[in-house]
């Protein structure tokens, strides 16, 4: 797979995981999970298996730049973009793609994302052979993989396939996307049969991603293409700064993949999580019976279905009697909240950006 690039995004700051989670120390850079190695080291080490060093690009913002180069000693220092601020995954993609094209023609690209987590890495591995063997055999197509549906989510996005598309590997072709149904509409996806959570593990060829930007998102591909005949020239900087902000903040699968290109879906089961969430932190942590998962110095008594998240080794966190419940301490914030609604940080993160008093814990 000499021609295939990986490029880990890991930009963004994981505002659902506060307090943990930090604009000044971001999700991605912390040791989530039940290992002492960061959400980006892990990814990683993940990609890594598949390819050598040089074929892994990094892409992030100038805050986190910095750190990710002290966690990934071994990432080639030419292969860290760092975009001037975040625009969404379409002009971060599109900038990536650019980059790998120019400087490696016709090569292939897959998108990684530094906060998920795949319990089965061997699976993962064999999925992204059989994608990247796939995608060379149907260079003019976008690959993705979708995962089977394991409980109805509200939180995540669908794909849903052509019914009896499936050729002689088991490839299926995408009929349409579908961006975090209701509650009723989820449980309907995972009876029909026909749809798969969307993971957003696409891989394309990097000159076919540009030619659908050009059809379907014009003014970003616009943007790009002049970054791109800057890039790795003395101008590189001052351009990307000059252009990358105002390009329209909008997500890949809005801009240019919902347009219609033929998409190809490989099936799998992979013990898939996007770690965005508490709720995901505790689903894919150790438990120590009842439900319960814990890190760092902690003990529940009579406690069901929670997480005890202690980053204060200095305190010990006890919870009695509680279900349904996580509690976050952190060294200068403490969150305690239902697990279920743990979607509501955001309002939470929201209500604290708006009371300077407050913003020093953000």
């Amino acid at each position: 797979m000499t021609d295939l690039y990986a490029v880990i995004f890991a930009g963004g700051v994981g505002s659902r995981l506060w307090p943990v989670s930090r604009v000044s120390s971001p999700k991605q850079v912390k040791p989530f999970l039940d290992s002492e190695d960061t959400l980006i080291q892990r990814t990683w080490q993940r990609v890594r298996r598949l390819l050598p060093a040089g074929n892994i690009y990094v892409s992030t913002t100038a805050d986190y730049a910095e750190v990710i180069r002290e966690q990934l000693p071994e990432m080639v220092p030419a292969n860290l973009i760092v975009e001037p601020e975040l625009r969404n995954t379409c002009p971060a993609i599109g900038l990536a793609t650019g980059i790998i094209a120019r400087r490696h023609p016709g090569a292939f690209v897959m998108n990684v994302w530094a906060d998920h987590h795949f319990a089965r890495e061997d699976d993962y591995a064999e999925v992204m052979r059989r994608s990247y063997a796939i995608i060379k055999k149907y260079p003019e197509r976008i690959m993705s993989v979708g995962l089977h549906i394991e409980y109805p989510s509200s939180a995540l996005g669908y794909l849903e396939v052509e019914m009896g598309s499936a050729d002689e590997d088991g490839i299926l072709k995408v009929k349409r996307f579908v961006e975090k149904p209701d509650a009723v509409k989820a449980a309907e996806f995972m009876k029909a049969g026909n749809y798969y959570w969307n993971p957003a593990l696409f891989m394309w060829q990097a000159e076919q991603m540009l030619k659908l930007y050009e059809q379907h998102a014009p003014d970003v591909h616009r943007g790009i293409s002049e970054i791109i005949l800057s890039w790795d020239t003395p101008m590189q900087e001052a351009v990307l700064e000059r252009i990358y902000p105002h390009l329209t903040k909008v997500s890949l699968e809005y801009a240019v993949l919902e347009k219609g290109p033929l998409m190809l879906l490989l099936p799998a089961r992979l013990g898939w999580r996007d770690i965005g969430s508490w709720q995901a932190v505790h689903d894919v942590m150790e438990e120590t019976g009842e439900g319960v998962a814990t890190k760092g110095k902690a003990i529940t008594i009579d406690t069901k279905d929670a997480l005890v998240f202690n980053e204060d080794d200095k305190r010990l966190v006890t919870v009695v009697g509680l279900e349904d419940v996580a509690v976050i301490n952190t060294p200068d914030a403490v969150l305690v909240i239902k697990k279920s609604r743990d979607q509501d940080i955001r309002k939470l993160v929201e209500k604290m950006e708006k009371e300077e008093k407050l913003r020093q814990y953000l």
